[in-house]
């Protein structure tokens, strides 16, 4: 599996750090092919209690800080995304013992999905220049320092996670909020190499991190 789980990871890191100081390098492309799964919850939260969950099933939210206009990622022709994502994410919540209702039925929880997209440009100054050694003879010695001109290089960052939220209809805060139980955050969306198939496995090992998560 090209998943790696947060805790799953840190625990087995020395043992892994051994094993490839063995191994040649590790190709790049394979480093690309994999997501990193760290799940968070409310340890006051008794899942047992609750027993129905709304969501859709062929949108996925898409907030990015490049346009202050939040949109949808809508399954289509030309985008296969959504739906097999969410129907993934479906086959695990039914597996703990929870049914997807109708958001008119007054269900138990709300289930969120969106994908969260950080472009990032930075820009460095680099000030170019060497020494030349000294030279020593007759008592004297010679050496300096050479500075080119400086220059700027620019280079950008695009990562993105999907994220899984589900939130408490049954107890909203004093001031009626909403209060987020489990989360789910697996990256980078936009650097892996099978973006449906990575989600979907993603998806299982978030909730084989998560044995609480259930009825």
């Amino acid at each position: 599996m090209n998943v790696i789980g947060v805790r799953k990871r840190l625990m087995t890191l020395l043992p892994m750090l051994l094993f490839l100081a063995c191994e040649p390098p590790v190709d790049t492309q394979r480093l690309l092919d994999q997501l990193v799964v760290s799940t968070n919850y409310d340890p006051g939260a008794s899942f047992s209690q609750y027993t129905t969950y709304s969501m859709a099933t062929d949108t996925i939210g898409f907030f990015s800080n490049q346009s202050p206009n939040d949109t949808l990622i809508v399954q289509s022709s030309q985008n296969n995304y959504p739906r097999p994502v969410l129907a993934k994410l479906q086959e695990n919540l039914q597996a703990r013992g929870f049914t997807r209702i109708d958001r008119t039925a007054n269900p138990d929880l709300r289930i969120n999905v969106y994908v969260v997209n950080d472009f990032n440009v930075y820009q460095q100054v680099n000030y170019p220049g060497y020494y030349y050694p000294s030279y020593y003879g007759y008592g004297y010695g010679y050496g300096g320092y050479y500075g080119g001109y400086p220059y700027v290089s620019t280079y950008s960052t695009n990562t993105g996670a999907l994220v899984i939220e589900i939130l408490d209809l049954r107890n909203p805060t004093a001031d009626r909020k909403l209060k987020s139980v489990w989360n789910a955050y697996m990256g980078d969306v936009y650097s892996t190499l099978n973006l449906v198939k990575q989600s979907e496995e993603a998806i299982d090992q978030a909730f084989v991190q998560s044995p609480y998560l259930g009825r």
